[in-house]
């Protein structure tokens, strides 16, 4: 499998060369994180790359070397101690929950490494009546399978969504209407309210 993500790695030009993590770096993101990170995930990392690669705008490698997404302005273990201190509830990072890569419109896909297998879940700000807070869903029942259909070149950003109806609207800059898909995150609702 590592073989795979590697060659399908080779074929993207758009990402410069991202070094591997060492098993010391992963030792100190753990400290930080207070559990130890899923073993396929750490052969990623250290065997693979250290992030740079993958869905949407990239794996976050863990620090000091990792890649890093401008938009989480930390790096990964720092981003996780601040999701996890946010005082308003809902807002919160659930334990266990760590960044895995950016989608932009400030979504986020998180790998779940409570889980068994670590699974990759996916949050949007909720859009629904007055509830506040962010609303998480199962995108992959596993990092390996998520990883693989993004090696097969399965568009997963894409695969994550499912129409849900249209509105029309004026294009700002043409003047002309057009009709916009509607989408919404598919799959399971997950419930951390238990990992506040």
């Amino acid at each position: 499998m590592l073989e795979f993500i590697r060659t399908r790695i080779a074929t993207d030009t758009s990402r410069g060369p991202q070094r591997i993590a060492r098993l010391s770096d992963i030792a100190d993101a753990e400290r930080v994180f207070r559990f130890e990170l899923p073993p396929f995930y750490v052969r990623v990392l250290t065997e693979v790359a250290n992030g740079g690669f993958g869905p949407g705008c990239g794996i976050i490698g863990v620090p000091p070397e990792g890649f890093q997404d401008s938009d989480l302005d930390a790096s990964l273990t720092e981003a996780y101690v601040r999701g996890r201190a946010t005082e308003e509830v809902g807002y919160r990072q659930p334990r266990g929950l760590i960044h895995l890569c950016n989608w932009g419109c400030a979504i986020f896909s998180y790998l779940d490494c409570e889980a068994r297998p670590a699974r990759v879940v996916t949050h949007a700000p909720r859009a629904h009546g007055l509830a506040e807070g962010l609303e998480y869903t199962e995108s992959s029942p596993s990092l390996a399978t998520w990883l693989e259909a993004w090696a097969l070149g399965v568009n997963v950003g894409a695969e994550m969504y499912e129409i849900v109806g249209h509105r029309e609207g004026i294009n700002p800059f043409t003047k002309m209407p057009i009709r916009l898909p509607k989408a919404r995150l598919k799959g399971a609702r997950i419930d951390f309210s238990s990992r506040m």
